[in-house]
């Protein structure tokens, strides 16, 4: 592959100069990837499932591939679709997420740097299984799949884990030639834990009513993930929380009057960021966002032993780890935990065509919406691509479904 990368090029000149901390981290990732393909050094690929302690400690450069595949629309609108239909064109079929078409589209399309190595977590999803298997067939780089569990419950299901991240460090050992240095995982990992407590609090602010703010952190966390453990990933989240307690001292809410407090219990809609905001001129704030909630616990390091756990433990608490990769009873738990913690008043589920496992599941999901007596909006509308359900349809969804929320 012999590609120029001028788009992400274009994308980090645009965003490198930014004053928002949390978007200077992405900038910070990409143009740390794009120093990486100039001076030849070997790329790692990974799922969002997977954090970057890993590969901050071995010094390897990492690209998150759906974070990657669905870069650049700030310079180019229809980058994304391009992509997609790359991917089409090329015989993979319509119903495979969009995110995973992004990224085999990217490499179609040599818009994504080669690997020398793949890890795969082997969750959320079977879309997002095959599709690292074909991006391995594409590129002929090496690939480890760490095999998780379907119940964690089992007796040594746990240990089983443990082992596979075992065996991912000794994969990346060998194929970038580099020996793990528990004395810098250690250093990286405690930078971490700093990271993840600031991005709890900030988290646990947005239960106050009225709330602080409104819509996704998600820019934030994909950040996090390709640099959880390095201390501009650290600085952001300080930086995302001292403003969320300035706003809280100063008595700043995201809306003078709210009139209904929206559950969104999946991502947010990336082509589609000015939603919430928009949301916000009916009276409504959304508190919460649901692949938002990293609530992963702080990981002891006080031996090789419990940190390597802890970094597999974590792996399991991200929410497309928890909630995508065993049975539907962890989803419709947090489900409850949300509208519970958050005080929601209703909750709305943009319905991704790619996400079969929420869409089978549909019934429960709206059966625990009852049990707390909130309504739910169910609607269909793809999170990648906008051709799908249009910015307009989703307004006359949402308005909608938040008057009748808003009259009762």
């Amino acid at each position: 592959m012999t590609g120029d990368y001028q788009l992400q090029r274009n994308l980090y000149e645009f965003i490198k100069g930014t004053e928002d901390p949390v978007v200077g981290m992405s900038a910070k990732w990409l143009g740390q990837v794009l120093q990486a393909v100039d001076e030849g050094k070997p790329i790692v690929y990974h799922p969002f499932t997977l954090f970057s302690e890993l590969f901050v400690a071995l010094d390897i450069q990492s690209i998150c591939c759906e974070s990657w595949g669905v870069l650049g629309r700030e310079v180019d609108p229809e980058h994304v679709t391009k992509n997609i239909d790359a991917a089409h064109e090329a015989g993979i079929p319509d119903d495979l997420c969009s995110f995973d078409k992004a990224i085999i589209g990217s490499l179609l399309l040599e818009k994504m740097p080669p690997p020398a190595m793949i890890v795969l977590s082997a969750m959320p999803c079977n879309s997002s299984t095959i599709t690292y298997q074909a991006v391995a067939e594409l590129t002929g780089a090496p690939m480890w799949t760490t095999d998780s569990p379907y119940d964690m419950g089992e007796e040594g299901a746990m240990d089983y884990w443990v082992g596979q991240y075992k065996g991912l460090i000794s994969f990346l050992e060998t194929h970038s030639g580099k020996k793990m240095d528990y004395d810098r995982l250690k250093e990286v990992v405690e930078e971490s834990n700093r990271c993840v407590e600031y991005w709890l609090e900030a988290m646990e602010l947005q239960k106050l009513r009225p709330a602080p703010r409104s819509g996704t952190l998600g820019a934030g966390t994909s950040g996090s993930i390709v640099l959880c453990g390095t201390p501009s990933s650290t600085a952001a989240m300080k930086a995302l929380l001292d403003d969320t307690r300035d706003r809280v001292a100063r008595g700043e809410t995201a809306v003078p009057d709210e009139k209904a407090r929206v559950i969104w219990f999946h991502f947010g809609i990336g082509w589609d960021r000015p939603l919430m905001e928009w949301m916000k001129e009916l009276g409504a704030v959304v508190p919460y966002v649901e692949f938002d909630d990293y609530r992963v616990e702080p990981i002891d390091t006080s031996t090789t032993e419990r940190m390597v756990r802890g970094l597999a433990l974590r792996a399991l608490q991200a929410p497309m780890g928890k909630l995508g990769r065993g049975a539907f009873d962890e989803y419709i738990e947090d489900l409850h935990y949300s509208i519970d913690e958050w005080k929601g008043d209703c909750v709305v589920l943009a319905a991704h065509p790619g996400c079969k496992w929420i869409m089978g599941a549909c019934g429960l999901i709206r059966d625990a919406c009852r049990e707390h007596g909130v309504p739910l909006l169910v609607y269909d509308v793809d999170l990648v691509d906008p051709r799908v359900t249009s910015a307009e349809e989703s307004r006359t969804r949402i308005e909608q479904f938040l008057a009748t929320v808003i009259d009762r």
